[in-house]
Order: C-alpha cells, then sequence, then structure tokens
C-alpha cells in the first residue's frame, strides 16, 4: 500500500499578471513509513522554529528556511516525488479562428495535468514494486470536487498509459494541508520546482530549491527526467530551444 499526496503552484489563469506556468507535483509514500515521515517533517518544523500546532507553508518560509525545508524532505523516507509543469504561454496562443485549446480554460488545463501526472505515479508505483494506493489531493480553490471523480471514470473508460491497478479498491480523497500532514510535502516539492521555472520580478527563475530535492525526483532508466519526473507540456518546451530546457539537467 502507498500513499500518494497532490499539491500545486502557480495559477491557472491568463489574465495578465498571471503566472506563466502551472505545476501539479505528487509525493509518494509507502504506508508502512507514513508515520516515519510525519515525525520527520515534526522535526522540520522544529529546526525551523515552527510550533507544533503551524502549517507549514512554502509561501512563508524566508529563502535560508526554503533550502532547509528541499534538503530535509530530500532525505525524508519517501519513494519519490512527479511533477507536471504546464506551459500556459504555449496553450494561450490562438488559433487561425481566434479561438484557444480546450485545456487552456482553468478546470480542463488542472484535469490534463492530474491526467498526464497520474500516469508517471502509477508508473512509480509499478517500478518501486507495485500495489495499490491511496491519494489525497489538496483542495483546489474554484474547483468542485466531483469533477475530479468524474474525471477518475472517464480516464478509466478511455486509452491512457496510466497503470490502473497502482490505484484500484479507492477513492481518491481531497484535503487541506491543515488537515493532512504530508500535504506539506506536496506543497514544497510543487514550490520549489515552480520557482525553478517562473522568472522573478527580474526575470530570474530560482534553481535551488529543486536541486535540493533532486535525489527525490522519480527517474526511470535512462530516460530524460523531462518524461518521467518532471514531465513538460507541451513536450517542445523541454526540447532545446524550448522555454524549459533547463529542467533536463536535474
Amino acid at each position: 500500500m502507498r500513499r500518494v499526496y497532490i499539491d500545486e503552484a502557480g495559477d491557472r489563469g491568463a489574465a495578465d499578471g498571471s503566472s506563466r506556468y502551472f505545476v501539479v507535483s505528487a509525493v509518494v509514500v509507502d504506508d508502512a513509513d507514513d508515520s516515519m515521515v510525519r515525525e520527520e517533517m515534526s522535526r522540520l518544523k522544529q529546526l525551523l522554529r515552527r510550533g507544533p500546532d503551524d502549517v507549514l507553508h512554502f509561501r512563508n518560509l524566508t529563502h535560508s528556511q526554503k533550502i532547509k525545508a528541499c534538503q530535509e524532505i530530500a532525505s525524508l523516507s519517501v519513494q519519490g516525488f512527479a511533477s507536471v509543469v504546464i506551459c500556459k504561454k504555449a496553450l494561450n496562443t490562438p488559433f487561425p479562428d481566434g479561438g484557444l485549446a480546450y485545456i487552456a480554460q482553468p478546470d480542463p488545463m488542472y484535469l490534463w495535468a492530474i491526467r498526464l501526472l497520474l500516469e508517471r505515479v502509477s508508473w512509480l508505483i509499478r517500478d518501486t514494486g507495485g500495489g495499490t494506493s491511496i491519494v489525497t489531493f489538496a483542495h483546489l480553490k474554484r474547483f468542485k470536487a466531483d469533477k475530479l471523480h468524474s474525471y477518475r471514470d472517464a480516464l478509466r473508460r478511455s486509452s491512457t498509459k496510466i497503470h490502473w491497478p497502482s490505484f484500484e479498491g479507492h477513492n481518491f480523497r481531497l484535503s487541506a494541508p491543515s488537515h493532512t500532514h504530508l500535504l506539506r510535502v506536496a506543497d514544497i516539492c510543487a514550490s520549489a520546482l515552480f520557482k525553478a521555472v517562473e522568472p522573478d520580478e527580474h526575470g530570474n527563475p530560482e534553481q535551488r530549491y529543486l536541486t535540493e530535492l533532486r535525489p527525490i525526483i522519480y527517474r526511470r532508466g535512462s530516460g530524460p527526467v523531462t518524461s518521467y519526473g518532471l514531465k513538460v507540456f507541451p513536450v517542445g518546451e523541454a526540447k532545446p530551444g524550448g522555454s524549459l530546457h533547463h529542467l533536463r539537467l536535474f
């Protein structure tokens, strides 16, 4: 049995001021190690001088605390993490008739990212011994939970690359970091990746956080990490000359 925790970073908007990228990340933990990882996260809060009841959010940490958090998470008893990065600019280029791609809309964008992420999570579970899992998603603002459950049913009936035995027997769950402790690990992983792709006010991404997490990024054989643990969509953005080509170095 595995436990999978999923959170996102960035936004799904297209207006001026919206993020350039949208990130969804999943952390996979063996059920037998779940309580151990909780204890390790409690020690991390102590290192960061946070109270036992504080909710650890990446955005509320200083730069040095973010680095320390990523260093500690890279040594946790987790089996790995996988992510999907959506390049919104590529989706927001109008067609000749002026329309936009369907997945440029907020909910379809999230669901498409989830589909790609579930593929990679299912492979990670299969590659590390198989079995099933309990998947917990962080609540997403302005997204109705029933859409997620309906989408799972639709994916199950369609042709995908998802290894479904990895999810058999358990419904998807939704929670919040304040209620589900290890969603905070997914928050930190997603936020670290987001900072590595999203330029700051000076046009510079911050790659240090993701570099510290390198040991637990899902890799598969000799395949590029941007096909597995750091999946980029559209795929051309991860190729030479693409906006996210640098992710291949992780």
